[in-house]
């Protein structure tokens, strides 16, 4: 009986995608501001760090957004 209400309780993949979609946005929209704030990067290992982080989140907040479009219409 426990096992079954813990199989019910189950949190899916598309009730965190809102979630997370919303943290790469928020990684997005401050990258600018951080790097004002920091400054320029002073190596070519910290440029391309910045750049992967906020291709990666880019990327990441389009997928999801699109993800949970599809997900959203197939549910229906």
């Amino acid at each position: 009986m426990e096992l079954e209400q813990k199989a019910d309780e189950e949190i899916q993949f598309i009730e965190l995608a809102p979630a997370l979609e919303f943290a790469c946005w928020t990684v997005v929209l401050l990258a600018p501001f951080l790097r004002f704030i920091n400054g320029a990067a002073v190596t070519n290992d910290q440029w391309w760090i910045q750049v992967f982080l906020f291709t990666s989140a880019l990327l990441s907040a389009c997928s999801l957004r699109v993800y949970q479009i599809i997900k959203r219409r197939t549910l229906r």
